[in-house]
């Protein structure tokens, strides 16, 4: 009895913190004490008769073309475009993390990128508020990526980090809890594996689907023309005679693929350290460039930031991982929620 006891006692005075990375690709859920509580595809099985969400992630995508269900991939470009599936998503998403409960509801703090506009942050608020949550807060995700990594965005130095999801790229200089410069791109991990479909297709004369170019992305591709060596036999169709063919790629095959969208990621870093302050900027030389997100971890990306901007660049631990960690310990930190609640 006292164990009850102290339970409700415990979540009534202590409530449930939710921390989430609500991406294009991957929704991560993080919650204190708990680490990473739930990762799954952001994709969604409603029945189309009732509006009812039958499943999501893994499973969901593996509904699709099965009977009477729409699978939706409700967000584009780290965005709600799909408001139903949304809250569909999410209510399933609180359900699974913390269970359905009348009297104690958590209090969830959702990352949106840097940009968005009123009425996408409005969308997001509601559909989390929809799906149960007692209060929701939203954290820009390079703020909750910073404090994920680590660093002390509250001190009065200029800290840097450039978040590379799946759909969005943000590019961020902080201070003392807000963001001074920042710019984002709607691209990431996924223009990526576009290049590589291109570059396979225009110049190999093969056509991959984009599982496989993800794969070849992890596997063996590279972004640096010092980077690894290694080769793998891929499979696809041969754009002259359609029919099947193979061939051995290298990982050097794999750099101008994805030398696009490093173009893009470092030109969207450029527009932000040309607008930082110039005591910020001295900072950064000092602190470094940090790197989060799925797309961190591509072979050779740190050394071409560094090499793109001279500015010291390093990966952080666990890059994925960062946004959802930050998310959850925003809720912990009164003067930044003062901050967020401002906005």
């Amino acid at each position: 009895m006292k164990r009850t006891e102290k339970s409700l006692f415990d979540r009534l005075f202590n409530p449930v913190d939710v921390g989430i990375d609500l991406g294009t690709a991957s929704t991560r859920v993080f919650m204190k004490n708990r680490g990473i509580v739930l990762e799954e595809p952001t994709v969604v099985a409603i029945d189309p008769a009732t509006g009812k969400t039958g499943a999501i992630g893994s499973r969901a995508r593996e509904m699709a073309g099965q009977g009477q269900w729409e699978v939706v991939w409700p967000l584009e470009s780290g965005v709600i475009a799909d408001f139903d599936a949304s809250v569909g998503l999410l209510e399933t998403v609180l359900d699974r993390v913390v269970g359905k409960n009348l009297f104690f509801k958590p209090r969830v703090m959702i990352c949106v990128p840097t940009g968005v506009t009123g009425v996408e942050r409005r969308a997001v608020t509601e559909a989390a508020m929809l799906a149960g949550a007692s209060r929701t807060y939203l954290i820009e995700g390079p703020l909750a990526a910073a404090l994920g990594a680590g660093l002390p965005i509250q001190e009065p130095r200029g800290r840097m980090v450039v978040d590379i999801g799946s759909g969005t790229t943000s590019a961020a200089v902080m201070s003392m809890g807000r963001i001074i410069q920042a710019a984002s791109l709607r691209i990431g991990g996924e223009a990526f594996n576009e290049g590589l479909i291109r570059h396979l297709r225009d110049r190999l004369n093969i056509q991959i689907d984009r599982p496989l170019a993800e794969e070849i992305k992890l596997e063996i591709g590279t972004v640096s023309r010092r980077g690894r060596r290694s080769t793998q036999i891929i499979r696809g169709r041969d754009n002259i005679t359609g029919l099947p063919t193979s061939l051995r790629l290298s990982s050097q095959d794999t750099v101008a693929g994805l030398e696009e969208p490093l173009t893009d990621i470092l030109a969207c870093i450029h527009r932000v350290l040309e607008k930082t302050p110039p005591e910020l900027a001295a900072d950064l030389l000092e602190e470094g460039i940090v790197l989060t997100g799925g797309g961190a971890l591509l072979e050779g990306m740190d050394e071409c930031i560094q090499a793109g901007t001279h500015v010291r660049t390093r990966v952080a631990a666990s890059p994925r991982e960062c946004v959802a960690r930050g998310a959850a310990m925003a809720l912990e930190d009164r003067g930044l929620l003062e901050i967020l609640e401002g906005k």
